[in-house]
């Protein structure tokens, strides 16, 4: 089961019509293939894509060195639980020298890499979307990598519908998701400071400490 936060306060849950609406946007894609972390944010969202696309939804796991294996475990985990249709697709993100620089577009490098494979996965099964589990409070100041969401029209149903964080963890847990308090983590290559180039031993280290 995946790590929880210590803040176990009840959270006020979105009213009817903010989740209608974050649904109804959902079910007008038709058809999408989500950018799925097995964080809480993409858990929430993958739950209600699945119930509002059925067969036309399916959530992607881009395996790799960044990922702490546990996380990956807990993504496969989540989906057979929920009975969520998902892909693990392994990505070769330190063969991108760009990447492994390590410089202040680190992060843009990563996601422009993953929603290339995404869109690749989503011509292959004639799915029309790419999705993400960003939240209203995420900065593009503070994500460089966010900028790939414009320029690749991924579509964010959570922060268009202007959930937040607590909205996220209280819908989560209305739900019965078992990760409405999972611990919000960052991935492997943002503990390497900037401009130390990332290798697989770097990445090793990482994975050690944090498990």
């Amino acid at each position: 089961m995946p790590k929880t936060t210590t803040n176990k306060a009840a959270q006020k849950v979105p009213s009817p019509e903010k989740i209608t609406a974050l649904r109804g946007s959902i079910a007008r894609l038709n058809s999408a293939v989500l950018a799925f972390s097995g964080g809480v944010d993409s858990a929430l969202l993958a739950a209600i894509a699945a119930e509002e696309l059925g067969d036309n939804f399916i959530a992607a796991t881009l395996r790799s060195p960044l990922m702490k294996e546990s996380d990956v475990a807990e993504s496969v985990q989540f989906c057979k639980t929920y009975n969520i249709s998902h892909v693990l697709l392994d990505m070769d993100i330190l063969g991108n020298v760009k990447f492994a620089a390590n410089d202040h577009d680190r992060c843009y490098y990563c996601k422009e890499q993953i929603f290339a494979a995404l869109k690749q996965l989503a011509d292959q099964r004639g799915y029309k979307h790419l999705m993400d589990g960003t939240n209203i409070e995420d900065c593009p100041k503070r994500r460089p990598g966010m900028r790939v969401l414009t320029e690749m029209s991924v579509v964010s149903p959570l922060r268009e519908n202007g959930f937040t964080k607590a909205d996220i963890r209280a819908l989560s847990k209305e739900m019965g998701l078992f990760t409405w308090d999972k611990v919000s983590d960052s991935c492997l290559a943002t503990r390497i400071p900037q401009g130390e180039s990332i290798t697989m031993d770097r990445l090793r280290q990482m994975q050690y400490r944090a498990n």
